[in-house]
């Protein structure tokens, strides 16, 4: 079995650095590849890459020079990916830690997207038999099946809608999986997430570009479903069997 991870990268070294670690250190049956898109860091992030590849032939690694949607590196890479075999990708952004019976665990759900459950907690439990909590899963980390993946690509010609930069992208893929019908899952099963490092960590005068690409993002979301992504018909759509987007 084939195990791929995608993960675009933009700064934050020292996170980066913990969640590879603990991306290469599942203990799925057939180990894992990861790809690895420097997506326009400044810092030494390509550099460290570069030697971790060389190191490691199960590490792939690209870079983009300059910052680019996440959206767009998602859309291009999933394909590219499914296009060499894989049946399944798991998403990890740079500012997680899995345990290591993650991947393993979510396998076992054969759902078109799995999920699990972010804590900001350093130290959490590891999970041994983990039990669904919702359906609606728009999260950090995300198994995706290529059904799925193809399913979506084939109503509407992308997995996530490159109308967005990257936030509510999720949100919006939520609704376009309930109007197909493809049902995704969320453990309960815990892993770390420091939760927008880019935004968080950034310098101020960045900050606040994301903060106002954010704001766009989501007047997006709000003009194309016509509520906004905290609205309770989000949740509605989601659940609703008659809903066709």
């Amino acid at each position: 079995m084939k195990n791929a991870v995608l993960m675009a990268v933009y700064n934050n070294l020292a996170l980066t650095k913990a969640a590879v670690e603990s991306v290469l250190a599942q203990d799925v049956e057939g180990g894992i590849n990861l790809w690895f898109v420097d997506n326009g860091s400044t810092d030494d992030t390509y550099a460290w890459a570069l030697q971790l590849a060389a190191d490691n032939p199960h590490v792939w690694v690209w870079r983009n020079a300059q910052n680019k949607s996440p959206v767009k590196v998602a859309n291009e890479f999933f394909g590219l990916i499914y296009e060499k075999g894989y049946q399944h990708i798991l998403g990890v952004p740079n500012d997680v830690v899995l345990p290591p019976n993650f991947y393993r665990e979510l396998l076992k759900w054969p759902r078109g997207i799995v999920t699990a459950s972010m804590t900001d907690q350093h130290e959490f439990a590891i999970h041994l038999e983990p039990r669904a909590v919702s359906e609606q899963t728009p999260m950090a980390v995300a198994l995706v099946r290529r059904w799925a993946h193809d399913a979506l690509v084939a109503k509407d010609g992308y997995l996530l809608d490159p109308g967005f930069f990257h936030y509510a992208s999720d949100c919006d893929m939520a609704l376009r999986m309930a109007a197909c019908g493809i049902h995704g899952i969320q453990l309960d099963m815990p892993y770390y997430h420091y939760s927008s490092a880019a935004l968080r960590r950034a310098p101020p005068a960045e900050a606040r570009l994301h903060c106002q690409q954010a704001d766009r993002d989501r007047d997006y979301f709000r003009r194309k479903w016509g509520f906004a992504v905290s609205a309770v018909q989000y949740g509605e759509r989601c659940s609703d069997i008659n809903f066709r987007g």
